[in-house]
C-alpha cells in the first residue's frame, strides 16, 4: 500500500467521524425543537373535567422486554415539602388522569411520537400507544427518603429516555396547572370525590322517588301544591317531548319524505319549519301552474332545492332543540324534586318513619360531614411544591 492510500484513508475516517457527529447534533436539535413544540402545546391544551375510566387490560405491556438491561433510563428525583404530599405526587404522575393527558401530548408531536413509540411498532408486539406507556415510566416515593419522589423513563436509547424524562416534568407541571377539585390526579383524592359524587347521586334519585310518593299529599302546604302542580306540568312535556322525537324516529326508519316531517302534530313550531316548508309549497304551485317559461322554471326548481336542504337543516336543529328541552326539564325537575322533599323531610320522618327518608338524612348528614374534609385536603395538595434535585442518566 502506497503512502497516499493511507492519507485517504485516513482523511476519509475523519470525515465520517465529523460528519457523524454533525449528523447527531442536528437531530439533538430537531428533537429539542419537536420537545418545545410539543410542551407549548400542552400549555394550550385544557384537561376534559369528566376523567374517563380506562380498561385495565389496555394499560398492559412487555415488561421483561422494558426492564431488559439494554434499556436506557434516566432518572428524576423530586423532594417535597412533607411525606403525605410526595405520596399524593407519586399517585399523580401514575394515575389515568394524567397518562391519557401525557399520551394526548406525545401523540401531538410527530418527532416525539417516533422516538418513544417505533420500537414496539411489530406484528409481534401489538400493543396501543397508551399501555406502551404506562411501562416506559413509573413514580414511587422512596424508603430512604419519604419526602422523594423517583420517576424512572425508559428508552430503547438515551435520546429516547432522556427526551420521555422532559415529557413527564414539562406535561406534570401542565397538568398540575389544569387539575380541577372535580377532577384531582392523585388517586386517592380522585377516589374521594368520586365517592362523593356517587352519594349525590344517590339523594337526588331518593328525592325524586320520594317526590312522586303518594303519602306527601296528606302534608302538602300552599309552596308544596304550586311545586308539585309544576313537577306534574314538566312531566306531561316530557311525554310530549317523548311522543314527538319516537314519531321522528319512526319517519327515519321508514324513509319517509322531507316534508312529512313536518305533518308530525307539535313538531313544526320548532324553529323555521313551518315557514321553510310554506315556502317549499308555493315555489311547488308555481311550477305546477305550467305558466313560467323553461329558464323561469328551471331558478324555481333550484330555489326549491335550496329550501329543502334549509328544511333538511331545520329538522336537525329542531331534533336537537327537543333534547335541550328535555335535558333543561329534567333538571329543573330536579331542583324541584329537591325541594319538595326538604320541605316534608323532617314531618315525614318523625310521623310516617318512611326508610327512604332516614336513608336519605344518613346521607346528607355524611356529605355535609365529609365535603369539607375532602376541601381541604384538596387545598393542602394544590399548595404543595416540589423541587427537582436529581435529572440524570442512569444504570
Amino acid at each position: 500500500m502506497q503512502a497516499w492510500h493511507c492519507i485517504a484513508i485516513i482523511t476519509i475516517s475523519i470525515i465520517l467521524f465529523i460528519y457523524g457527529n454533525f449528523r447527531s447534533d442536528i437531530e439533538d436539535h430537531i428533537y429539542e425543537q419537536e420537545l418545545d413544540k410539543a410542551v407549548i402545546e400542552a400549555k394550550e391544551v385544557k384537561v376534559d373535567s369528566t376523567v374517563q375510566k380506562t380498561n385495565k387490560s389496555q394499560v398492559k405491556v412487555n415488561d421483561s422486554i422494558i426492564d431488559s438491561p439494554a434499556w436506557a433510563r434516566y432518572q428524576t428525583i423530586l423532594r417535597c415539602e412533607r411525606s403525605e404530599m410526595a405520596k399524593l405526587h407519586a399517585q399523580a404522575l401514575k394515575g389515568i388522569p394524567f397518562l391519557e393527558f401525557l399520551n394526548r401530548q406525545i401523540q401531538g408531536s410527530t418527532t416525539a411520537k417516533e422516538l418513544i413509540f417505533s420500537p414496539f411498532k411489530s406484528e409481534f408486539f401489538a400493543e396501543n400507544d397508551q399501555g406502551i406507556l404506562r411501562s416506559l415510566f413509573t413514580a414511587h416515593t422512596t424508603l430512604a427518603d419519604e419526602n422523594l419522589v423517583e420517576i424512572t423513563c425508559r428508552g430503547h436509547s438515551a435520546k429516547s429516555a432522556k427526551l420521555l424524562a422532559k415529557l413527564v416534568l414539562d406535561t406534570y407541571e401542565v397538568a398540575l396547572l389544569q387539575e380541577s377539585i372535580d377532577a384531582p390526579l392523585p388517586g386517592s383524592l380522585l377516589k374521594e370525590i368520586n365517592e362523593i359524587n356517587e352519594m349525590k347521586q344517590e339523594i337526588e334519585v331518593l328525592k325524586e322517588q320520594l317526590a312522586n310518593e303518594n303519602h306527601m299529599e296528606k302534608h302538602l302546604n300552599v309552596e308544596a301544591i304550586a311545586l308539585k302542580s309544576e313537577i306534574q306540568m314538566l312531566d306531561g312535556e316530557f311525554q310530549r317531548f317523548k311522543r314527538i322525537l319516537l314519531e321522528v324516529e319512526s319517519y327515519f326508519k321508514e324513509g319517509r319524505s322531507t316534508m312529512d316531517y313536518i305533518q308530525i302534530e307539535g313538531f313544526a313550531k320548532y324553529g323555521m319549519l313551518k315557514e321553510i316548508s310554506e315556502t317549499i309549497g308555493e315555489l311547488n304551485n308555481m311550477i305546477s301552474s305550467k305558466s313560467l317559461d323553461k329558464a323561469v322554471t328551471g331558478e324555481v326548481q333550484k330555489n326549491i332545492n335550496r329550501n329543502y336542504a334549509l328544511l333538511e337543516n331545520e329538522i336537525a336543529k329542531a331534533i336537537e332543540r327537543l333534547k335541550e328541552e328535555i335535558s333543561e326539564g329534567l333538571e329543573r325537575k330536579k331542583v324541584l324534586s329537591n325541594r319538595l322533599v326538604d320541605l316534608h323531610k323532617t314531618d315525614a320522618q318523625n310521623q310516617i318513619g318512611n326508610p327512604k327518608y332516614r336513608l336519605l338524612v344518613q346521607l346528607e348528614e355524611k356529605i355535609e360531614r365529609i365535603v369539607p374534609i375532602y376541601q381541604q385536603a384538596f387545598k393542602k395538595w394544590k399548595r404543595s411544591a416540589y423541587t427537582v434535585v436529581k435529572s440524570d442518566l442512569t444504570k
